[in-house]
């Protein structure tokens, strides 16, 4: 099975299934999915008639996302998501329809835009699926106490730092990443998301500025 006839659902706010048809939506879903500001995602959120030299056609765009930031109003973004090559292939037959969603999009207050492997294959895509498993995962409170305790006195700092702060046996600290690593998914713990991570990844308390 090729990439693009891949299919499936994924789950995104916690409990919704939202499909995709191709590796890349997939991808794009999982981006959306942990971010923070995005509050509400719908796949294939509505259909429109567009002109297609004289033929009327529908076209439906792939995902709704609303994001949310402190002290603003809710802004919704519809996607369409397209690898770059079928892009630059096929953009004539594509143009109708996206500038015929821009206006539909614009006419509600959304925007409309076009994100390729560009945008979505990035570090922060890998960090997420990485990070997603541990998102529901139980506190475990004596690790997250010492943890945050240790951070605060070392400051921003890395995991590799701050287990090694934080404990003095192997065996405790490879137990202890784990709540590290719940703590980084659930933003208790910040890092730079942009970057790869890893050990030696710069991480700071959540609530602090960076």
């Amino acid at each position: 099975m090729s990439r693009r006839a891949l299919t499936g659902r994924i789950t995104v706010d916690g409990t919704e299934r939202a499909g995709f048809e191709s590796s890349l939506e997939r991808d794009w879903l999982i981006c959306l999915d942990f971010d923070p500001a995005v509050t509400l995602i719908r796949e294939q959120p509505f259909s429109i008639l567009y002109d297609a030299n004289g033929r009327e056609l529908r076209y439906t765009p792939d995902i709704l996302a609303q994001y949310l930031y402190p002290g603003r109003d809710p802004i919704v973004i519809v996607y369409e998501v397209k690898p770059i090559e079928n892009l630059a292939q096929d953009f004539l037959t594509f143009r109708p329809r996206f500038k015929q969603a821009v206006a539909a999009c614009r006419d509600v207050g959304w925007r409309f835009k076009i994100v390729t492997e560009k945008h979505i294959r990035t570090p922060f895509l890998k960090n997420a699926k990485f990070l997603r498993k541990y998102r529901g995962m139980a506190v475990q409170q004596l690790y997250q106490d010492q943890l945050l305790y240790s951070l605060r006195i070392l400051g921003p700092t890395t995991p590799q730092a701050l287990l090694a702060m934080a404990y003095t046996d192997d065996e405790r600290r490879m137990a202890a990443l784990t709540e590290l690593w719940r703590m980084v998914a659930n933003r208790e713990i910040a890092t730079q998301l942009e970057l790869p991570l890893n050990m030696q990844s710069r991480i700071w308390i959540g609530t602090d500025d960076e």
